[in-house]
């Protein structure tokens, strides 16, 4: 008996010949050699025939654009214009994140320096159509509902930029299908089921990141499709462009968030499976397969460094004056802005000096106190320690001998050395710095105790006020740095004498008692990196009260003959390694109990979306297209359900071909479902906030899944079928389109209507804001949107300078928001509950990791 479930015999659907197929692009794989063996047995002989399938990374298609392609092409961009830009002036006023977006766009129009987690490329985008578009960088999208035509911003041609570059990505879903062989009724499916996504829609209209995202993740793939189809042309101009292409797309990928990096692993699974397929051809010498691997090594790893350096060096260029953000960048960061932080004190550190302590991590503060007390429970009441952000007079200490030890400095001034016991005396307030057997006011655990400040009249103090200098590195162009405290140059540690403990910065931020600002305490087996200090400002009085010689200290104030330490600038490879750094910690860091936030498991069946903005009788609910999102997760386990069966039959000697499918469906749609695994599976490792818009990279690959994946299913049936399969395809999509648009284009609909288009019950987009809802004053008969207000340009004073110096405490002010000029047209504006993501998250952490910004 022969098992072949691709006979030969059977009929071939009209339309679909092979002729027709090679026609479109598509190269079929020859039929394989074919071996018999016989296996007897109780029943007699039987034949099995034996078909290998030969494995290649990425179907090898041969195609070229036709005339029929480019009209197609050009016909599915027009509709995908259309639909991206529909609308864009509504709603009028901030969206969501629009609050950090745009304000970083104004940011770099002005030059001013600012920190945000991710890599600068989709900002600068913003900033460029921004700035084009005459905005001038003084509004501040301080809040969700912000008026723009009040303030003149022309946020339409911002978010034109965004809506784009979405566009884009539906004409390249079509180039992707055809490069892979695919005809151009798959291939138009595609771009359909893309087109009118409603969750791509809605991010690509608004000033947020994931549109650029997306689309350089997109033109990657696109790219590298294309480069496949180069593979009878290798080291050709157009393979070389194809290969350099990709490398340069994944390079601004990643420029925009770092979810792009997850490219590397798609695009490195299909090179190396393709560089050692090269190995076992006889054709391929050696020294020409280490050409291919030269080749992509530059074209896929030096290429995308190169471009993503290249932005970063941008970044820098632009932003070169001192911002709100250098708080969470290293002094050295700081020394390399215009109008940033510009030290120069003692370097050698004496007994007897006043010194200005800092913490030593990218979000560095100052070791300080006031006059006020600990208050919490299971404290003692002495004067607080903490961590202040700004330089002022209560930051500075007086370094003394440990307590009952003199110091000899009949000689001179003796330098404080690794090893020491010292105390420090707090200048303004005379209290010296102390620990004891009492749990700090955020923490309870027991190898954490309580800093303060201790003394009055006439007590010289106790042993609880000793701590030892431990030096940990100097800076080697610095002798003695590494030996003797100096001014800038020494990292240091200070461990209590009797508890052991490290005086550390736990960045937690204390009560409105302590002024929020940062708790520092005293750990045990603590590690270095947030229990290093440096010495920022050292000077020595000619009036010191250990006895130092008096000249020594006259010249100290003088300046004359005393040596000097200033901080080093960082060079741009240096700032680059720093940002790197903290974005990395910033994101580990990124946790939260955000309302709208939804954990990986909850995306490919839409389990919930994110409240984008309210209105008067309209929304915007960041939800999906759910056939869309449904069938294309159902296309990506269908293909693996398939991958196990095929397997196992391929076990059994059992040849299965799927209608002659079945080379180019692994090869295409297999690729694009491994690169949806590396676009999805790492979230499930990481404990930061995720929400849905995480999803939609692999949203894009796992649609291309459900095109081909229909291709697979209706390929051998009747032309007719088979257009009404995707007839039938494209209206369930259109229909799902529809229903939720409303709330993708912020749509005046009905509260009833809205109620009924809660298909899920975890869908809690807020039907009150409908009309006929609680939050709208619209009656139930308006149905349509009244058209925005024009924009007006007026005239708004420019900001004040940015205060380089902290006011007085409790908390530095807070920068004025500028007002729109009175007199613009009026805007009714009910004042939204939704709350932004990441960069609200960010605040977080940034409170957490430093003072106040």
């Amino acid at each position: 008996m022969t098992v072949d479930m691709d006979n030969a015999d059977r009929p071939k659907p009209k339309g679909h010949s092979m002729k027709q197929e090679e026609a479109a692009g598509a190269v079929h794989p020859r039929v394989p050699k074919v071996s018999k063996p016989t296996l007897k047995n109780d029943t007699g002989s039987r034949e099995v025939r034996v078909v290998s399938h030969k494995h290649t990374p990425l179907f090898f298609s041969r195609w070229e654009m036709t005339p029929t392609d480019m009209l197609a092409l050009l016909a599915i961009s027009v509709v995908a214009v259309v639909v991206r830009c529909y609308g864009l002036s509504t709603p009028g006023s901030v969206v969501f994140d629009e609050v950090h977006f745009g304000k970083f766009a104004g940011k770099y129009i002005n030059g001013t320096y600012f920190y945000d987690l991710h890599p600068p490329l989709a900002k600068m985008m913003f900033a460029v159509a921004g700035k084009l578009a005459g905005y001038d960088g003084v509004f501040d999208f301080k809040s969700i509902g912000l008026d723009y035509h009040a303030a003149g911003v022309p946020y339409v041609a911002m978010r034109l930029m965004p809506a784009l570059l979405g566009a884009v990505t539906v004409p390249a879903s079509f180039v992707v299908a055809r490069a892979c062989g695919y005809a151009a009724d798959t291939a138009a499916l595609a771009a359909l089921l893309v087109c009118f996504e409603n969750g791509l829609v809605t991010q690509s209209r608004l000033i947020l990141l994931d549109s650029p995202l997306v689309f350089f993740t997109v033109l990657s793939l696109t790219a590298w499709s294309m480069f496949w189809t180069k593979q009878g042309q290798p080291f050709s101009r157009a393979w070389w462009f194809w290969l350099l292409t990709t490398g340069a797309m994944m390079g601004c990928a990643a420029s925009c968030k770092w979810v792009g990096l997850f490219l590397f692993p798609a695009i490195g699974l299909s090179t190396v499976s393709d560089l050692w397929d090269k190995i076992a051809d006889l054709s391929i010498t050696p020294a020409k397969w280490v050409s291919h691997l030269a080749a992509r090594a530059v074209g896929l790893l030096a290429v995308p460094f190169a471009v993503y350096m290249l932005w970063f060096y941008v970044h820098f260029a632009v932003l070169s004056k001192t911002g709100d953000g250098r708080a969470m960048m290293t002094p050295e960061f700081q020394a390399g802005l215009e109008g940033g932080l510009n030290v120069t004190t003692d370097r050698d550190v004496f007994y007897g000096s006043e010194i200005r302590i800092r913490s030593s991590n990218a979000a560095s503060g100052y070791l300080h106190s006031h006059t006020h007390n600990w208050q919490h429970e299971k404290g003692s009441g002495q004067q607080q320690i903490t961590l202040y952000s700004f330089a002022d007079q209560n930051n500075i200490w007086v370094v003394e001998p440990a307590f009952n030890k003199t110091i000899d400095t009949s000689n001179g001034p003796v330098p404080v050395s690794d090893g020491d016991l010292i105390r420090l005396r707090h200048k303004i307030t005379d209290k010296y710095l102390h620990s004891h057997d009492k749990k700090p006011a955020l923490s309870s655990e027991d190898h954490k105790f309580e800093l303060s400040g201790y003394g009055f009249p006439g007590f010289d103090g106790d042993s609880n006020d000793n701590f030892r200098v431990e030096i940990l590195s100097g800076d080697k162009a610095m002798e003695g740095s590494d030996k003797t405290v100096q001014s800038i140059y020494t990292r240091f540690r200070l461990i209590h004498r009797n508890l052991g403990c490290a005086v550390f910065n736990s960045r937690k931020k204390l009560p409105k008692w302590a002024f929020e600002q940062i708790e520092v305490n005293c750990m045990r087996n603590c590690r270095p990196k947030m229990s290093t200090w440096h010495v920022e400002f050292a000077r020595l009085p000619a009036d010191n009260s250990t006895g130092a010689n008096n000249d020594i200290g006259a010249d100290a104030q003088k300046g004359a003959g005393v040596r000097k330490a200033r901080y080093r600038p960082l060079s741009v490879w240096g700032k680059i390694g720093e940002y790197n750094r903290l974005m990395a910690n910033s994101n580990a860091h990124l946790t939260g109990d955000h309302p709208f936030a939804a954990r990986p498991h909850h995306w490919p069946w839409l389990r919930r979306g994110t409240a984008y903005w309210g209105g008067l009788g309209n929304v915007i609910y960041q939800l999906g297209n759910p056939p869309v999102w449904w069938a294309s997760f159902a296309a990506v386990a269908i293909l693996f359900g398939m991958r196990v069966v095929l397997f196992l039959l391929d076990k059994r000697q059992i040849s299965v071909t799927l209608g002659g499918q079945r080379r180019r469906y692994f090869s295409a749609a297999g690729f694009f479902a491994m690169a949806w695994i590396c676009h999805y599976v790492p979230f499930f490792l990481m404990g930061r906030e995720l929400f849905i818009h995480h999803y939609f990279p692999a949203l894009w690959m796992a649609i291309l899944v459900l095109a081909f994946t229909l291709d697979l299913l209706t390929s051998r049936m009747p032309s007719v079928v088979r257009w009404s399969v995707y007839i039938a395809a494209a209206a369930v999509t259109l229909y799902g389109f529809h229903t939720f648009s409303y709330i993708t284009y912020a749509r005046m609909w009905t509260k009833d209507a809205c109620v009924r288009a809660k298909w899920l019950s975890t869908w809690d987009f807020d039907c009150e804001h409908a009309i006929g809802g609680a939050r709208s004053t619209k009656s139930p008969e308006t149905l349509t949107s009244p058209p925005p207000p024009p924009s007006l340009v007026v005239d708004i004073p420019a900001a004040d300078a940015e205060l380089q110096k902290a006011p007085a405490e409790p908390k530095p002010a807070e920068a004025r928001a500028v007002t729109a000029t009175p007199g613009g047209p009026k805007h009714v504006h009910v004042k939204p509950k939704f709350i932004n993501t990441e960069s609200t998250l960010l605040e977080s952490v940034s409170n957490a990791e430093h003072a106040e910004l």
